[in-house]
């Protein structure tokens, strides 16, 4: 069985990859921008959503039970940013890229401020 702290450990590692990986897709990196790229930052995403269930499953969270609101705010704000993502592969005026990434860096600080303060 994996521990928290492994959890842990790997939750925000794949954060920290995909929010690197985000600023090359931002500056319009070549490799990014090919499909074995949006592969990669695909299963990144993934792996911190297999990996932020974890964490919950270790806090004692069992199937069927209501998730506390923070958690449901973390899990919107990975489907938005997500969705922010796929618009960001698409759009090729830069003030809108820069608005689409601005607007996943908010998102990704909210996401922070949801886990350090835990709204009821």
């Amino acid at each position: 069985m994996i521990s928290y702290d492994s959890y842990k450990v790997l939750h925000l590692s794949f954060i920290l990859l995909f929010f690197g990986s985000l600023g090359l897709v931002a500056s319009h990196s070549p490799w990014v921008m090919k499909k074995s790229g949006k592969i990669v930052i695909g299963l990144v995403s993934f792996f911190i959503l297999v990996a932020g269930m974890g964490l919950i499953a270790r806090l004692g969270f069992k199937h069927a039970q209501a998730f506390p609101k923070w958690i449901n705010i973390k899990i919107i704000n990975w489907f938005l940013i997500n969705g922010l993502l796929l618009l960001l592969f698409k759009i090729k005026n830069s003030q809108f890229r820069a608005l689409c990434f601005a607007l996943i860096m908010a998102i990704g600080l909210l996401s922070i401020w949801v886990v350090l303060n835990k709204p009821a």
